[in-house]
Formats: C-alpha cells, sequence, structure tokens
C-alpha cells in the first residue's frame, strides 16, 4: 500500500486509539476528510488487511437508525501501521527554510 499523507493521516487516528474501534464519521471530523474520501481510504486499508469492518449489532433500524459501521486495527497491523506514521513525520514534513548565509555557503561562495 502506498502510505499518502491521506493514508497516514488515517492511520495515525487508528495508532492514536489502538484497540478501540473508528467510525467513519468520527475519521472524517479528526481527519476533515470528505466522506468519499474517508470511505475509499477505509475500503483501501481493508483490502491490504489492516483494518477490520464490523457491524454493531446494537444498532439497527428498529433502534432508531442504520446498523453503525465500525473499524478496527487488526493486532499484526499496528507494528507497520505505527512505523509508517512514525516515518511520515520525517518524510513528509515541511521543509526547513535555507537561510541566506547557508544559501550562500551551499553555492560555494563565502
Amino acid at each position: 500500500m502506498r502510505p499518502t499523507r491521506a493514508v497516514v493521516r488515517i492511520l495515525k487516528e487508528f495508532v492514536d486509539d489502538v484497540g478501540d474501534v473508528q467510525y467513519g464519521f468520527k475519521l472524517m471530523k479528526a481527519t476533515g476528510f470528505s466522506s468519499a474520501k474517508t470511505y475509499q481510504i477505509l475500503a483501501r486499508l481493508r483490502s491490504a488487511g489492516w483494518i477490520d469492518k464490523e457491524t454493531d449489532p446494537a444498532a439497527d433500524v428498529r433502534s432508531g437508525g442504520p446498523p453503525r459501521v465500525t473499524y478496527r486495527m487488526r493486532p499484526e497491523a499496528v507494528p507497520n501501521a505505527r512505523r509508517l506514521v512514525q516515518e511520515a513525520r520525517y518524510e513528509f514534513a515541511p521543509a526547513k527554510p535555507r537561510t541566506e548565509r547557508g544559501a550562500v555557503r551551499a553555492l560555494g561562495w563565502s
């Protein structure tokens, strides 16, 4: 799976609350992503075997709404997810601005 910024952002939500279930709406609020983007990433993570999708048996039409779908990270995926999130801190970090003096030195001008 290609670890894009968006994928890493969703993975971070799972890693921050390992063991807790996640909901699509909760992930959308936490990341600011649209529902389409959020559910597309969740589908990719499911296809890769990183998360499981479950239907909450306590929620049904008789209780006032559609069944709530939850997502949980598979225990065997946690180490890889943590590694990707950690690596992304460096890979996706904004570049440090070079000072004028540093730029001059880099060009070989003293």
